[in-house]
């Protein structure tokens, strides 16, 4: 999935979240968080700490992957048609 804000990346994390039928509370738990600091994040997510953000993508078995703008690494991206230099 192409992320393109932190709102973006928000929902793309509740949704899976969801999906693996995990809650809030399960998730600050395994992240040594509070269920607040989830519920935030996926509420406004604009101003989460980086260490944050990668304890919550751990206990979603989330991983990270970055590549070039102009590298198209999945037919999904392919099909987004991003054309925006930023």
């Amino acid at each position: 999935m192409l992320i393109q804000s932190p709102s973006d990346l928000a929902h793309y994390c509740r949704d899976q979240r969801k999906l693996q039928r995990i809650t809030q509370t399960d998730i600050a738990e395994e992240a040594s968080l509070r269920q607040d600091t989830i519920s935030k994040f996926e509420l406004k997510p604009d101003n989460v700490r980086l260490e944050t953000l990668f304890r919550m993508l751990s206990a979603l078995n989330l991983e990270l992957h970055l590549t070039p703008k102009n590298q198209v690494s999945t037919e999904t991206d392919k099909q987004s048609g991003w054309t925006e230099k930023w």
